[in-house]
């Protein structure tokens, strides 16, 4: 069964577009003569890999600090955590990465609807902030019945949660990442230039292909420097953005037509954010990848 939701959550999307493309061949709709550009993909791109960074940073954080509060020596480097010494409840504090992060996934939602009005390109920073939140943490709570050796499975595993209702929470788990991302859609169009970017799907399609699936392709090369070395750690943006974003993209058809707001970053390439992506890099780099040391 774990298996059987894996996979709908990673292909399903796929069905969802094709449904939407045959439904638009069939349409007699005439599609508006209008274009976004690519700068709005080049500005999500660079803010996505700035939120999934800072979304990662914050679960290594409290997991460190998870053992430090224990009174064990932790380290935090700029792709894991290590910590020395034992502690009865070390499996317990496995689980303070994922649910700090579903905090803070919550709380930059509360963020973003706050800022409704705002044509700011934050706004969009502050949506991946709150998307990543969301999807980093909530496929740790599916997985862990199935993978006790993870963090969160440790977790779990403490407090005794029987394989029936470790089942019940990756059902909701996948689910909830499937229909975030399909409400996604919508407050992403609001972003567009203009309402003629939201009144066909294929318009939409267009739009979403820029500000989400393209955003999430370049956004993981971006992010492949943070995460190296050792290589493997590369592979969590890349499954974080395939289980989840396709899904924003494929939902273009069914969304209905929105008022737009607009946003800054449709214009033109934004300096700001990709010198905070320079400097973020050199700090995980050359201070993280080092080690910070938590003494008891």
């Amino acid at each position: 069964m774990s298996h059987a939701i894996v996979m709908s959550l990673f292909y399903g999307w796929i069905l969802l577009a094709i449904i939407g493309w045959i439904k638009m061949a069939r349409s007699k709709e005439k599609v508006p003569p209008v274009t976004s550009g690519w700068a709005i993909a080049i500005n999500s791109a660079v803010l996505y890999a700035l939120a999934f960074n800072i979304i990662f940073f914050i679960q290594e954080l409290f997991l460190a600090l998870g053992k430090y509060w224990l009174g064990l020596k932790a380290v935090l480097y700029h792709n894991n955590h290590n910590w020395f010494g034992n502690h009865p409840k070390e499996s317990l504090a496995q689980g303070y990465g994922a649910f700090s992060i579903f905090i803070a996934g919550i709380l930059f939602s509360i963020l973003f609807f706050a800022m409704k009005k705002s044509r700011s390109s934050l706004r969009l920073f502050v949506f991946w902030l709150a998307y990543q939140g969301l999807m980093q943490s909530l496929p740790q709570f599916g997985t862990a019945v199935v993978a006790r050796d993870t963090d969160t499975g440790q977790a779990l595993t403490y407090l005794g949660w029987s394989e029936t209702t470790g089942n019940i929470l990756m059902m909701v788990s996948f689910v909830l990442v499937i229909i975030v991302s399909l409400y996604s859609s919508k407050y992403l169009l609001q972003m567009a230039p203009t309402d003629l970017h939201t009144q066909t799907p294929a318009v939409r399609f267009a739009y979403l292909f820029r500000i989400a699936f393209m955003a999430g392709v370049m956004g993981i090369v971006l992010i492949f420097p943070f995460r190296v070395p050792p290589f493997e750690r590369a592979l969590a943006p890349v499954i974080v953005t395939f289980f989840s974003v396709p899904w924003i993209f494929s939902n273009a058809w069914r969304t209905r037509p929105v008022t737009t707001i607009g946003n800054d970053a449709n214009k033109k390439v934004i300096q700001l954010p990709v010198i905070l992506l320079v400097i973020l890099l050199f700090i995980f780099q050359f201070v993280l990848r080092r080690g910070i040391v938590f003494n008891p």
